[in-house]
């Protein structure tokens, strides 16, 4: 539905001060106190996702994906890395005002399973976990409860402890199946994982920037009564609603 474009200049959104003083004012800041990044290939064995069957053998969910009878190679499709969660936070005992991160990554994907003709024997759903350590400076802090009604942070019952952010990205390599040590028969599947993370150690602080000073915005525009009638008698009959465009 088409509406008049307004083609008058548009006007500066803020009103500056004098340009030329500078002003030190104190902010509210999320302040990085280390940071690391890492790039990890993982061997991690595949667990079921879902209830399935697999040769007579009712497999639940967490259970060891067996490798199904007949099967020749095994194939991973559809990873996502789901879920990062902060496993544990404490301080570290051997390194003053670092901490000692873990983290847990949490994949899904899909196992289809081949014979030795490349057809297809089974699919089935599927997911890996991974916990990454992870040991960062995030300075000391006093033994104190931290409240604020800020969207994220309503509370905290380790107000000196710093928090954490931890990001990642997955990249699906390879998936094959895990041996017998004796028998050398394939036993259940193992997935190679390129596992890209970072992750950051922060505080709320309060901190001096240098500031020009406020942003004033611009005067409002005079309001103008709208007639809703006349506004409605002006749009275009909706024609395609009522008489739907053939192919």
């Amino acid at each position: 539905m088409a509406f008049p474009i307004d083609k008058q200049k548009p006007h500066d959104p803020c009103k500056k001060p004098d340009p030329g003083k500078m002003l030190v004012e104190p902010i509210i800041a999320h302040k990085i106190y280390d940071s690391c990044r890492a790039q990890d290939c993982l061997s991690i064995v595949a667990f079921a996702a879902e209830v399935v069957h697999i040769d007579g053998t009712h497999i639940h969910i967490g259970d060891v994906i067996p490798v199904p009878k007949g099967a020749g190679s095994v194939e991973m499709d559809g990873l996502k890395l789901k879920k990062i969660s902060i496993a544990s936070k404490h301080p570290s005992p051997f390194r003053h005002g670092f901490w000692d991160i873990d983290v847990r990554f949490e994949f899904e994907y899909v196992l289809t399973f081949f014979d030795c003709s490349r057809e297809i024997i089974l699919k089935v759903h599927a997911f890996s976990s991974h916990k990454k350590h992870y040991c960062l400076f995030g300075s000391v802090g006093a033994d104190m409860a931290m409240a604020t009604d800020f969207i994220g942070f309503m509370s905290s019952p380790q107000g000196g402890a710093p928090f954490v952010m931890a990001e990642g990205k997955a990249v699906a390599l390879k998936a094959e199946f895990r041996c017998n040590h004796r028998s050398r028969k394939p036993v259940d599947v193992v997935v190679t994982i390129g596992l890209f993370s970072t992750m950051r150690l922060f505080r709320i602080v309060g901190l001096d920037v240098e500031s020009r000073g406020f942003c004033i915005p611009r005067e409002c525009e005079p309001e103008c009564p709208i007639d809703p009638c006349g506004f409605f008698s002006n749009l275009e009959f909706p024609v395609d609603t009522f008489a739907p465009p053939p192919k």
